[in-house]
């Protein structure tokens, strides 16, 4: 299997878990799933439940319970976010938790935002692989067009 068919595998993974989400709690925030990959395996799952709770990779990362190997990869439909929140920047918990690689579908969608997710994880040494089934991935929050900042 090549690398861009395992990328669509598990981000086909994270979006299931993003469909999880109930608009109706998610809102006026996207849906968003994530899934931690090690050694080719499943390992952890979250998705974003409500607003002003945890993002669904800091809800993967406490699924996990536990720091990832190095070599994991966490798969993420939405770029992760940049900026202190409520939640705090799940940029800075995936470069916390010491995750190595991340891939992403679509990108954050606010122009405050759009792009530096990425970048924060870049900056601090992890790999990064997006636009990973980026239409599907925005499918799954019609008419999100980002946040006011």
């Amino acid at each position: 299997m090549s690398d861009l068919e395992q990328h669509e595998r598990f981000m086909r993974e994270a979006i299931q878990e993003a469909l999880k989400g109930d608009v109706s709690k998610t809102s006026p925030n996207p849906r968003v799933g994530s899934v931690i990959v090690e050694n080719g395996a499943i390992v952890a799952r979250g998705n974003f439940e409500m607003d002003g709770g945890p993002h669904a990779e800091r809800n993967a990362l406490a699924d996990l319970g536990r720091i990832p190997e190095p070599s994991a990869t966490l798969y993420v439909t939405l770029e992760p976010c940049s900026t202190q929140g409520r939640t705090g920047a799940c940029s800075l918990a995936i470069v916390d938790a010491s995750v190595g690689c991340v891939v992403v579908g679509a990108l954050d969608p606010t122009p405050a935002h759009r792009g530096n997710g990425l970048i924060a994880l870049r900056d601090a040494g992890v790999a990064v692989v997006s636009d990973v089934l980026v239409s599907e991935c925005e499918a799954i929050n019609p008419g999100f067009s980002g946040r006011e900042t």
